[in-house]
């Protein structure tokens, strides 16, 4: 009997001893698994606010690019109109001159591009075609004739020829080593680029020099 009960004693004793290991594991089970969560929550944490730093780094650098684009934009729309409105301001100018006034500007163009091949020996002495656009053949063999030798140049087409691109009277003097143009339009172009400023001023105020625009 005295065996039976040691036996039972020793059985109770092993199942308690059982279960606090079992308890004990679980516990530190628990524990590891309570860790885990806790490590895994602050990486997550961590990562979710890199990675809100990154996107928010991104966002704000596309924003400032866009905005700066945007700014160019603004400035390229801005100088193109002006562009526009000084060509048109000067080619309305160009329109109301007389024709004598045109003609005269023509052949001072002309006058120099020959005066500039002289000093450099390439002025054409013989095999001279010229074009002319918007001018008739009196009025072109009128200004030739003061500044080229008679036969060494003749007029390629008679009468008044008219280019799509020109608005104003032009010649054009090809010879075997030497092409010239000389045109109202390139008189305009360079009193538009001399008197820049002066224009926008006029145009548009003072305030249209700030920004570097002109």
């Amino acid at each position: 009997m005295e065996e039976l009960q040691s036996t039972d004693v020793l059985d109770r004793e092993i199942l308690e001893d059982a279960r606090k290991k079992a308890y004990r594991i679980l516990k530190d089970s628990e524990e590891d698994v309570k860790s885990a969560v806790e490590l895994w929550e602050r990486k997550t944490t961590a990562v979710i606010a890199e990675n809100r730093e990154r996107y928010a780094s991104r966002f704000a650098a596309m924003r400032n690019e866009i905005v700066a684009r945007l700014l160019l934009d603004k400035r390229r729309v801005r100088s193109e109109k002006i562009e526009s409105l000084l060509k048109k301001a000067m080619a309305g100018y160009l329109q109301s001159l007389p024709r004598e006034t045109l003609l005269s500007l023509l052949e001072n163009e002309l006058h120099q591009r020959l005066t500039e091949l002289r000093e450099t020996n390439e002025f054409p002495t013989t095999g001279v075609t010229v074009r002319i656009n918007n001018l008739s053949n009196a009025e072109s063999e009128a200004i030739l004739k003061k500044y080229l030798t008679p036969g060494t140049w003749t007029l390629e087409t008679a009468g008044t020829a008219t280019l799509v691109e020109d608005k104003f009277p032009r010649l054009t003097l090809d010879a075997p080593s030497v092409r010239i143009n000389a045109s109202v339009d390139s008189v305009g172009h360079e009193l538009l680029e001399d008197k820049r400023a002066e224009l926008l001023v006029a145009l548009l105020g003072d305030t249209v020099l700030e920004g570097a625009l002109v």
